[in-house]
Formats: C-alpha cells, structure tokens, sequence
C-alpha cells in the first residue's frame, strides 16, 4: 500500500523581530580647498609668531644669530611633524576648521609620513602653488602632499557656519596684507624720505652758518677745503641724506665754471652730480664760497633741484 506524501506543517511564528542590516559606513567628507587653505594659514600665523619669539629668546641668552635662526626654523618643522601625530591628524588650524589628516586605508599617521607631507609642502610651494592648487579640483580633494603621502583631509567635527567662515577668511590675510602693503608702503617710504631730505636741508643751514662764521674770522676768506670748518666752527661735516644717492659726508670741490653767472648762483647744469656737498673754493669765481648739495634731483616735497636751494 503506498503512502501518500506528508505535508510539512508550517512553522511557527517567531516571537523575535527580524534584525534590520548595520547600516554602511559613510563616506567621510573631504575638506575643500578654501577650508583647508584657511586651517593652513592659521598654522603659517601661529608658526610664525612662535618663531619670532623663539628667535628673539634665542638671541637674547647669547645664541648666535645663524643658530638661533635655524632653531626657529626647525620649530616649524616640528609643529607640522609632531602635532599631526599627537593629535590625531589635527593641528591648531585644523582643529579650528573641524577637519583632520587620515591615511588612505585608515592607519594611523606616523612621523615619517607627516615629515613626507612637510616635504611635499614645499614642492607644492615650489611649483608656484599648484601643488596646493589642485585640491580645488581633484575629486577628494587632494593636494600634491597628500598624493605624494597616501593621505587626504577629511571633516572630524561639526562646526558652525560662523566659525567655518573666519576659518576661510583666514586664507585671504596674505592678500589683505598685500593689499595694505601696497599702499602703506610706498607711502611710508616717501615720508621717510621726506624725513630724511628735511633733516639734510637743516645739515645744509647749518653748513653754511659756520661757513660764514669761518669767513668772518678770517676776514672775509673763505677755506680752500671745506673740511677745514671742523671741528672748530662745526664738530663734523654734516651727512647728505637723499633719495637718489648714497649717504655720505663727502665734498665735491668746483671753480668759476659751476657758477650761474648771476650772483652767487649754481648753474645745476654744469654740477657733476655726485650727491655729495657741493663748495666752490675758487677766490676768482663770482660764487666763491658758495656750499650747496650736489644733486640735480628733485627733492620730495617741492619737486626742486637740489643745487638750487
């Protein structure tokens, strides 16, 4: 007699909840070109200020000069080795950005490859920027440094929009300073110069002062060479400050052929230029005596010949 086939009876229901899937992992953001050029800056600042400081330290306690140098610089290189590694792949200027330093395959940084990445800081600096530039267009937004190291910059933290812009703006301090330089600059340097002309005007009056005073007590002679004038009736020959010349307290001796023909005159025409004191020291010119700056440049201020005051 055959048996007919038995029909498995149906399970019963599990009093568990199926257990849903661990989600995937994120992808990790990568930190763009701005903020990552902003977390730099404020490192370059904070670098340099502790550099200046050590530097000045250095020197104070009798290092010499190219030793103490060298130790500030090495406080750089120091900072971008150490604080990396001792704080996972964060540096001041990345932590104020909320980003970080990884590896490619997750391992943790060690110094050698942060030193790497210091290293390829400055071929990316050398090659006018472009290292660093083409983070702004790779697609994880990875420098020459983090190709050459196997690393890339990655957001850690959240950060308000707030501090992810001073964070940005930070990057722009370079053009801001150039920008004030470039104005303040130039300006600086024609008040210096203005500053310095004044005083070499003030040189000149006094000059001539104890050239007259010298002539009075020699009945109306003047010397053969002005330095004779010192130190009795001035200690020293003042120093001409100009623009367009050396300082120097030198004199330039002329004849009857710098005067004008009119008076007491200089004819600049006929001047050597020199920048120096200029003294006629010839008793048959019609300028004998006369002591004047030998410079045939416009001075800062009135946009006069020098040899005409």
């Amino acid at each position: 007699m055959d048996i007919p086939p038995q029909t498995p009876a149906p399970a019963a229901p599990s009093s568990f909840p199926p257990q849903a899937l661990p989600p995937a992992a994120a992808e990790p953001v990568p930190a763009g070109f701005w903020i990552r050029a902003g977390a730099y800056m404020i490192d370059g600042l904070l670098v340099t200020v502790g550099q200046m400081l050590l530097l000045g330290c250095l020197v104070l306690v009798g290092i010499p000069r190219t030793m103490a140098q060298l130790g500030s610089s090495l406080l750089g290189v120091a900072y971008f080795i150490w604080m990396p590694v001792a704080n996972s792949g964060q540096t001041l200027g990345k932590m104020a950005a909320g980003i970080a330093i990884v590896r490619m395959d997750g391992t943790p940084l060690t110094y050698l490859r942060c030193l790497g990445r210091w290293a390829g800081y400055i071929v990316s600096s050398i090659t006018l920027g472009l290292g660093f530039l083409i983070a702004a267009f790779t697609d994880r937004k990875r420098a020459l440094h983090d190709y050459i190291c196997d690393t890339r910059v990655i957001y850690v933290d959240e950060v308000s929009g707030l501090r992810r812009t001073l964070v940005i703006l930070a990057a722009f301090v370079p053009v801001v300073f150039g920008i004030v330089a470039a104005l303040a600059i130039p300006k600086f340097m024609q008040m210096a110069s203005g500053a310095q002309e004044r005083q070499t005007l003030g040189e000149l009056g006094a000059l001539r002062s104890a050239l007259s005073t010298y002539r009075s007590a020699q009945d109306a002679r003047y010397p053969e060479a002005l330095s004779a004038i010192a130190p009795k009736y001035l200690p020293a020959l003042p120093t001409v400050r100009l623009k367009s010349h050396a300082a120097t307290a030198e004199v330039q001796t002329y004849g009857a052929a710098a005067c004008s023909g009119q008076g007491d005159g200089i004819d600049p025409t006929k001047i050597q230029d020199t920048g120096k004191w200029g003294y006629v020291s010839d008793p048959a010119a019609p300028c004998y005596g006369a002591v004047f700056v030998d410079c045939v440049h416009p001075d800062v201020k009135n946009q006069k010949q020098w040899a005409s005051y």
